[in-house]
């Protein structure tokens, strides 16, 4: 039974006393101050001391505000940078919070988009889209179901190479559990051939199964969502390391395909 409650527990009000943040107890007594003049805590049961600030371990903030951080810079549809979420987190919470905590929260959480499909016949759709990191241009590669409407896989390379498309396709393949129907793909000659190799010569050459198009055609689908990439990217242009790009992607797909999610297991 950790607390959780940010509404009832919070140091300000001092009216009422949360959990051991260890072991749940609600058995201990105050144990001096802390160097920033907050009250400290012993737990009668396990002994383990804390300060009464957040309902995690060595942390200021409640895990509900730092999920709701989190949560509102990945969002789908709120287009906020660090600095936005730092600013709704004061305007809500009343609380001060750098956008270098809520950086951090973001980069330790821990979200995979790896869900199988419990459909077979399956569309997929292949495209990349550029971005920045530290200035310097890499490309997002992204496999996306039609009939499911979720990103199977994604991979970040800084060249668009025959090792990465095969890389994304494995990806989608291990995650889903079965090969497609078919794959729409853009006109890049690296498509074709790492299809090939992971799907395949059998599969690749049964009624011509790999479909080729523009963006603006069969393949519009997933170029939609390569817009919605851009557009909330261009709050803050380029990432600051390849580690701050994977947590982000990696949440950002998760969130999108959390509301796509009729299919999943």
């Amino acid at each position: 039974m950790i607390q959780t409650d940010i509404s009832s527990f919070s140091y300000k009000k001092g009216s009422l006393v949360p959990f051991c943040k260890k072991c749940g107890s609600n058995h201990f007594h105050k144990k001096g101050k802390n160097r920033k003049n907050l009250p400290k805590y012993e737990c009668k049961n396990c002994g383990f001391r804390f300060v009464w600030t957040s309902d995690l371990p060595r942390r200021r903030f409640f895990s509900n505000i730092m999920s709701f951080a989190v949560e509102l810079y990945t969002s789908l549809n709120m287009a906020a940078s660090l600095v936005g979420v730092k600013k709704v987190i004061k305007k809500v919470f009343d609380l001060d919070v750098s956008h270098e905590a809520i950086r951090q929260w973001t980069l330790a959480s821990k979200l995979d988009v790896s869900r199988r499909i419990i459909i077979e016949a399956t569309h997929w759709h292949a495209d990349e889209t550029y971005f920045k990191i530290k200035g310097k241009g890499h490309w997002l590669w992204i496999v996306f179901c039609e009939d499911t409407k979720q990103v199977l896989a994604w991979h970040i390379s800084k060249k668009r190479l025959h090792k990465d498309a095969v890389a994304v396709f494995r990806k989608a393949v291990d995650i889903a559990g079965t090969k497609p129907s078919k794959i729409t793909t853009d006109g890049l000659y690296q498509y074709q051939s790492s299809i090939k190799k992971v799907m395949g010569w059998e599969w690749h050459e049964y009624r011509k199964r790999h479909i080729i198009d523009s963006g603006i055609g069969k393949n519009a689908i997933i170029e939609r969502l390569n817009r919605e990439i851009k557009r909330r990217l261009k709050w803050f242009s380029t990432f600051q390391s390849m580690g701050g790009a994977l947590a982000f992607f990696g949440l950002w797909f998760y969130h999108h395909n959390q509301v796509k999610a009729p299919y999943l297991t």
